[in-house]
């Protein structure tokens, strides 16, 4: 059994559509790095990605949120 390392934090580009992402596995000591972060980038769901980017800062605020910041800032 081969012995894990501590979790990395990567920084990964899609190769098809250009769009950054982070990717934080354990990596088993023995298996190829370079190879297994060109295999998640080329998972990358470019569709998901780019319904989710169209959708930042149109989301519905919380009614009672939005009231209660109106009522402080009179």
């Amino acid at each position: 059994m081969a012995r894990r390392m501590s979790a990395r934090t990567v920084r990964l580009t899609c190769p098809k559509c250009a769009a950054m992402f982070t990717v934080v596995a354990y990596i088993a000591q023995g298996v190829d790095r370079e190879s297994y972060y060109r295999e998640r980038a080329a998972q990358h769901d470019c569709a998901e990605y780019a319904k989710r980017m169209a959708t930042v800062g149109t989301g519905v605020k919380n009614p009672l949120k939005a009231s209660k910041a109106a009522v402080k800032s009179r």
